[in-house]
């Protein structure tokens, strides 16, 4: 699967970017999958109603634009937040998100932008802090599970979805993967293919 969308100031370059498939060869032997969802769940650490966010493009390629929702937290507040991927295209829709469970060793979740400081994104006084409270077989951050400190602030946070399978047979995935994409200030460095990319407002006022 491979997918990559930007969006925001221009919302949605083109939906037809949201959607694709990871290139089947010989490092790679997965189905095609599609991506239409990214939700965002921020839960207080100490107790509360959960705040979702999601980016939804419900026609996949289709011409209708995709909406996203804005991400609103609370200052000094802890959130524990699930990320979940899904393909709407489907009925019922398709928990993407298992397949990417199950090859965790392959896959990554990304928390950069200007509203993110934390293992891939520099961003000192930043709206929200991240640290990764997940891990695969080989004790690397997935990123399905996650930590955000929230301050007063405002920007925005992109979310990518990154699948590194093995080159050579040797890993793709390594644990300097998020620094990599902090110190490069991007992916063009990092193995593999970008599955889904996408961006939320946040707002902590």
């Amino acid at each position: 699967m491979r997918f990559s969308t930007s969006l925001l100031t221009v919302l949605c370059l083109s939906s037809s970017a949201l959607l694709g498939a990871c290139d089947d060869d010989e490092h790679n032997h997965n189905e095609n999958e599609v991506i239409t969802t990214v939700i965002l769940t921020f839960t207080p650490a100490a107790g509360g109603a959960a705040v979702t966010a999601t980016f939804n493009d419900p026609d996949g390629d289709g011409g209708a634009a995709p909406t996203v929702d804005p991400i609103n937290l609370v200052a000094a507040t802890t959130y524990t937040a699930a990320v979940r991927f899904e393909n709407r295209l489907e009925t019922p829709a398709e928990d993407i998100t298992v397949e990417v469970a199950d090859e965790a060793t392959e896959h990554q979740v990304f928390f950069t932008g200007t509203a993110v400081n934390g293992p891939a994104s520099n961003q000192t006084g930043a709206a929200l802090t991240h640290s990764y409270a997940d891990t695969d077989a080989g004790g690397l951050p997935i990123g399905l599970a996650n930590s955000f400190v929230a301050a007063r602030g405002t920007g925005t946070m992109l979310v990518t979805l990154r699948h590194m399978p093995p080159v050579n047979s040797a890993p793709a995935k390594t644990a300097s993967a998020a620094m990599t994409v902090k110190d490069a200030g991007g992916f063009s460095t990092l193995g593999g293919a970008t599955d889904v990319s996408v961006t939320f407002q946040v707002t902590v006022p």
